[in-house]
């Protein structure tokens, strides 16, 4: 049987390990990039009218087309259409979840990844490009609207948006330390460097001030409470993979408080407690201005 599309192939060189419907995608592609609108249409509507995987690709691809155009009932017309057809293709859905992610109808985007995504294991995601790329983007809608990540999310990469919120978050936790649950996080003493302009901003500069701050909640709180203490790295380490939990602390010290009078400072200083933070507390001193950023 005649190809119609044949000519469109062979006057498109591409390496024939893409297969006859990943060029046409390609080169339909092309022709609306170079405003051969015309030719890009009638490529999209052969494919449809074969069926299948490449009908629905091509629908998707239309579909962003009208879109593009402010033809929306046409465009959700075939988006329906696929969404209808029994069918589940990583492919065309997650390009069909892009689309609705990037005109910002976070909600019906979810509605294509968690579809597309259902029943997927851990190794689907380790071992196939295309199926990252498809948790991938889950993880980063679900992350816009707030809703939590499960363990097959957090194999998809993290976004910039949800990095950069993380990081405030744990900055947030160790500017102003509370206990919580029996613990409280802070800046190991060690991260407090004036000489590094960076590192005062983000951790801040007079590790004595943040000591006495930690000591005063600590005596605040008034029970037996471990401290947990966070370097910059650790935080750099959690920021980039949400896998690693708060309680994890990829490094740093856990210690007991309150310490024996004549044991070394919790805070690291080397200074028996008693004659460090163990001791009379300035009585006013304010709170450091170079704690780092607040959220």
């Amino acid at each position: 049987m005649d190809d119609p599309l044949a000519d469109e192939v062979r006057n498109h060189p591409m390496d024939p390990k893409l297969g006859r419907t990943l060029a046409l995608l390609i080169i339909a592609n092309e022709h609306e990039y170079l405003g051969r609108s015309e030719q890009a249409v009638a490529i999209w509507q052969q494919l449809i009218s074969e069926g299948g995987a490449a009908g629905d690709n091509a629908r998707v691809d239309y579909a962003d087309f009208l879109f593009e155009g402010g033809r929306e009932s046409e465009a959700r017309a075939e988006l329906d259409a696929v969404m209808t057809n029994g069918r589940i293709y990583n492919y065309a859905w997650r390009t069909a979840a892009e689309i609705l992610e990037r005109r910002g109808e976070l909600d019906e985007a979810l509605l294509w990844y968690d579809i597309a995504a259902d029943n997927l294991t851990a190794e689907d995601v380790t071992n196939i490009h295309r199926v990252r790329d498809l948790v991938t983007g889950r993880r980063r809608v679900k992350w816009t609207l707030g809703l939590p990540l499960n363990g097959i999310d957090l194999l998809g990469e993290q976004g910039e948006d949800e990095e950069l919120d993380r990081e405030a978050d744990l900055h947030d936790l160790l500017r102003l330390p509370k206990v919580r649950g029996g613990q409280v996080e802070v800046w190991d003493r060690n991260e407090f460097d004036d000489s590094v302009q960076w590192r005062k901003y983000f951790i801040g500069g007079n590790a004595d001030r943040y000591c006495h701050m930690v000591e005063k909640e600590l005596r605040a709180h008034g029970t037996k409470t471990t401290i947990a203490t966070w370097t910059y790295n650790g935080l750099l380490d959690c920021v980039r993979d949400a896998r690693i939990q708060h309680d994890d602390l990829p490094d740093g010290r856990r210690v007991a408080w309150p310490p024996p009078r004549n044991q070394p400072c919790w805070c690291g200083s080397g200074v028996k407690y008693k004659r460090c933070c163990g001791g009379p507390l300035p009585a006013a001193e304010p709170m450091p201005a170079d704690l780092g950023p607040s959220g």
